[in-house]
Parts: structure tokens; sequence; C-alpha cells
């Protein structure tokens, strides 16, 4: 190979090793790379072997631990780090509902008043006569639900077995049969038997005392709990505690760079935030734990409320969205104004 043909071979290997050197840079946050990344590429470059055309394992290590670091780092002292924390709790309670929000946004849709009277009429085997609905199916009630009520029903009386014949011949998925007594004052003891059916997202639960003069039937379809929740709410907390974490990090750095006032004012910005976050936050992990794992899905239709709903119409979310409002005002106040002339910190890659 000529000299010339060997020069050409080097400038390619030594382009297609900056290319990938600057898309390795695209790791740290974006002002850290405006400011230091010319002067880790070209250490970068100076370090590579003659002809090398891509990083090595360790350069690729060295690059990404270097751009975590920048991501999560915090100016030093306990306040920043406590901050961080109790930011981080705070968005991930908060990222926690929003994920919730988003599952439940996939639920089946609730049927209408003649559908859920089928229902219930093929459960009991006859038409109804004197059926009572009772719908739940707006933003303002914490469950989605359509109850359908026969307090007296002609003979003759009907049963179980029958029952979920009937209801598995029409697509429902039956599950177990419970039996429990309701005791009266005086020597009065009540019977019923509750079960829970399946199909197209809908949960079905009957309380009936079959095989008896009145019998009674009490049926509540109710929206399944899609299958992606716990997952959804598991990874929007966990977005929401990086997010939170990140973003306190990048809001101080850019606070030190600005005026006295402006800083002081993010200050008691924060301090208010903070308190109105509280009592949000606490519910939330709480419920969310409560969920999770203190409540065991049974035959009771509301054994797992849904997590948006709940706390949204908890008085404690307005203080949330109070909070949440609060630090986009701190967001806003980092984000602009004038810098205050500072030395910079010396570049690494690492």
């Amino acid at each position: 190979m000529t000299a010339s043909g060997e020069v050409m071979r080097e400038q390619r290997a030594h382009i297609e090793l900056e290319r990938w050197y600057r898309r390795l840079l695209w790791a740290y946050p974006i002002g850290y790379r405006r400011t230091h990344g010319q002067e880790i590429l070209t250490t970068l470059m100076d370090s590579a072997e003659p002809g090398q055309r891509t990083p090595n394992r360790a350069d690729v290590a060295d690059l990404l631990r270097g751009a975590l670091r920048q991501w999560f780092r915090l100016p030093t002292g306990i306040p920043a780090v406590a901050t961080a924390m109790v930011v981080a709790v705070a968005l991930g309670a908060a990222g926690a509902v929003a994920a919730s929000w988003l599952a439940w946004q996939t639920a089946a849709g609730l049927p209408s008043n003649t559908v859920a009277q089928q229902i219930a009429e093929t459960v009991g085997g006859a038409k109804l006569t004197t059926p009572d609905f009772q719908r739940l199916d707006d933003t303002q009630k914490i469950w989605r639900g359509v109850h359908v009520q026969e307090l007296s029903r002609p003979a003759p009386p009907w049963g179980i077995e029958a029952a979920q014949a009937r209801l598995q011949a029409d697509g429902w998925t039956l599950g177990p049969v419970v039996k429990r007594s309701l005791d009266l004052p005086g020597p009065n003891q009540v019977s019923y038997h509750t079960f829970q059916a399946t199909r197209g997202g809908l949960v079905l639960t009957v309380d009936a005392r079959p095989n008896s003069a009145s019998g009674h039937l009490h049926a509540v379809i109710t929206p399944a709990q899609p299958t992606w929740e716990p997952g959804a709410v598991l990874l929007g907390c966990f977005v929401g505690v990086v997010t939170g974490w990140v973003l306190t990090g990048w809001a101080m750095y850019r606070l030190r760079r600005r005026s006295l006032p402006r800083r002081l004012a993010a200050f008691t910005l924060g301090l208010t935030a903070l308190g109105l976050a509280v009592w949000p936050t606490a519910t939330i992990w709480f419920k969310t734990l409560e969920n999770f794992i203190f409540i065991e899905p049974g035959l009771d239709p509301y054994a797992i409320l849904p997590l948006c709903r709940l706390i949204m119409l908890d008085p404690a979310a307005k203080q949330g969205g109070g909070a949440l409002a609060i630090g986009l005002a701190i967001l806003v106040l980092a984000a602009t104004g004038r810098n205050r002339t500072t030395a910079q910190p010396t570049a690494t890659a690492a």
C-alpha cells in the first residue's frame, strides 16, 4: 500500500472513531456536553491507537459511568442530598398515580342498564320484576360499577349450580362460591352466597340468597383491573424518582449561578412546596403499599381500588397539585435569568 493510501485509511479510521465518540457524548447532560464535550473528545482521540475505528470497551464504560455521574450529581452537602431525596419520593408518588390513571384508561367500559339486567337475569334464570339500578360511572366515584338488585323475586327459587351453568354457557369464566352469614338482632341469621365471574374485561360479583322464598339477588358489574397496572405503577414510580433526583440537581446547579433574590425566591418556594407535598406523598405511598402488599384480592369488587381515583378524590390531592405547580415555578426560576461569572471545573470523562 502506498503512503497516500495509508494516510487516507488513517483519516477514515480517525473520522469513524470521532463519530463514535460524539455519539457516546450525547449521553451527557447538554450543558455539560457543551462546556466540556470538545475537551473530552480531544483527550479521547489523542489516546486512541493508530487505525482504531471504534471505541474500546474500557472507554465506552468510562464514558457511560461519567455520563451517569453527571446526570445524578448534586452539590456537596447534606441539605442538597436530603432535598433531592424528598423531591424524588414525592415525584415517585406522582408518577405512580399518573401510571395508574393511564392503565385504567384501557379498562373495559360499563355495560348499559339493559345489558346489566340481562346479565342479572341470566344469574336468576327469570325476568326481573322490579329491578333497581345504581350506576357509578362518573369521574367523581372511586370505583366504577353497575349495581342491579331484585329484592323480591317470584317463585320458583333458583340454585347456585344452575346459575353458574347459565353464566358459563353465556361465556363467563366462573370463580369459587363462598357461603357467608349475616347476623341480625335476635335469633335470626341470614345466609347468602357470593361468587364472581369474568368476561370481556368485566367482573361480575353476585350476592344472593338462592333456594329461598324471596330469592334475593344483588349483582355488581365492575371493570377488571388491567393486568399491566401493577407493573405500570412500579415503572411510573421509578421514572418519577429518577426525574425528581435529576431535576433537583439540575435546578440547584443552575440556581447557584443566579442572582441572590432569585435564589431566595426559589428557596422560599421550595420550602412551601415540600410542606404541601408531605401529606399527599405519604397518602399515595401508603395506598400503593396497601394495594400491593396488604390487600388480598377476593370476592369483594372493591378489594383493589384504582390508585389514581382514590388519590384524586382525596383532599390531599389539591395540596399535591399545588406542590407540583410551585415546583414548576422553581424550574422556571432556575432556567431563566442571567448567569453569574464562575470558574468552570476541570472536565473529566468519568
